[in-house]
């Protein structure tokens, strides 16, 4: 994949293709499992508001995939789904200060003629000013289409106060996972990280990461490469009867052991609204919990920073970029899932 970096977009101002500012398209879960490219309409900015021309959305796979089928509570067709986009102010209102021509990175869209969840594959977005971050300069786009997935992943690693002497295990490398990884590694951890999945156990390894296969067992596999326990268990397979399995993979703590500090277990794949594990497993291990929502802006900055000084690269996750209008297929593949495919991006401008 060729990287397209800030300094190679000509610095001009983007202007609508269309005669009425409010005409765009975006994609449209119509109906489960069925998404496609509709004709929508985003208001006009108004006072601190800008408006945003998208050029690349990504896919987030566990939640969109969820929305997709139907599973995720309080969300039901029509909507626009997505949360990840890079894109160029083009408008704004009042007040806003952003000037036109950045480049910012951004969830979605608030407002459009379709239900939103959460409004990110559009070809236009509205939003206050304040929703949207400028990148970098020469920050590679493809990068920044991650950084989002990254900053939810950078999120566990702060609420688990990851520390150069731990060991943390990473169950599942889809994005959350790989960037997850990665991302406590660059903490100072020892990191194993597992899959099933021999292509992703690959890429996990091009990117320096210790990880194995999972060959029956889940401990067992754990068990060669970490035999003590790990320190952090972070779970972003998904697979709500594979949680169980992941706690189990903590340190246990010892009753007459009063240094011994307590496991850490982040849950960071998405799930349906119930999931259930052994208390005697996580009692034993004197577990703390904890379910990192989303990310903060704090750690939008931070990974924003950390691809700017090249410490952080994320393309190569970023398995493939289509047209809009490859939508059905891009997400059949992710669902299949196609072997080598992580997720994908969408390039409207």
């Amino acid at each position: 994949m060729v990287g397209i970096g800030l300094e190679s977009i000509p610095a001009k101002r983007y202007i609508f293709r269309t005669i009425d500012r409010m005409n765009s398209r975006a994609l449209v879960v119509t109906a489960v499992n069925r998404i496609e490219l509709a004709d929508v309409s985003v208001p006009e900015p108004g006072p601190s508001e800008i408006l945003v021309e998208a050029m690349l959305t990504t896919i987030s796979p566990g939640t969109e995939l969820r929305c997709l089928a139907g599973r995720q509570a309080g969300v039901h067709p029509p909507f626009i789904p997505g949360y990840a986009m890079v894109g160029r102010v083009v408008a704004r209102g009042d007040g806003a200060t952003l000037a036109e021509g950045t480049v910012v990175l951004c969830r979605g869209t608030d407002r459009a003629s379709q239900p939103i969840a959460w409004g990110g594959h559009a070809a236009h977005a509205v939003m206050p000013k304040a929703a949207a971050i400028p990148l970098p300069s020469g920050i590679d786009l493809h990068d920044a289409a991650m950084a989002k997935l990254a900053s939810i992943a950078y999120r566990g690693v702060r609420v688990a106060a990851t520390r150069p002497h731990d060991q943390v295990a990473v169950v599942g490398l889809g994005p959350i996972g790989q960037l997850a990884a990665r991302l406590h590694r660059a903490a100072g951890a020892r990191v194993v990280a597992a899959d099933l999945r021999s292509d992703r156990v690959g890429i996990a390894r091009a990117a320096g990461v210790e990880a194995v296969q999972v060959e029956g067992d889940l401990a067992a596999t754990f068990a060669r490469a970490m035999p003590g326990g790990a320190d952090v268990v972070v779970d972003a397979s998904g697979a709500p009867a594979l949680l169980p399995h992941s706690v189990r993979l903590a340190r246990a703590r010892p009753w007459n052991d009063d240094l011994a500090e307590p496991a850490r277990l982040v849950v960071q794949g998405s799930y349906p609204e119930k999931v259930a594990f052994s208390y005697e497993d996580a009692f034993g291990r004197e577990l703390t919990i904890h379910f990192p929502r989303d990310s903060q802006t704090r750690d939008l900055r931070t990974v924003l920073r950390l691809l700017a000084g090249r410490q952080l690269v994320l393309r190569d996750l970023l398995s493939a970029v289509h047209a809009p209008q490859d939508a059905p297929g891009v997400y059949s593949d992710l669902q299949g899932p196609k072997p080598g495919l992580v997720t994908a991006a969408f390039r409207w401008a």
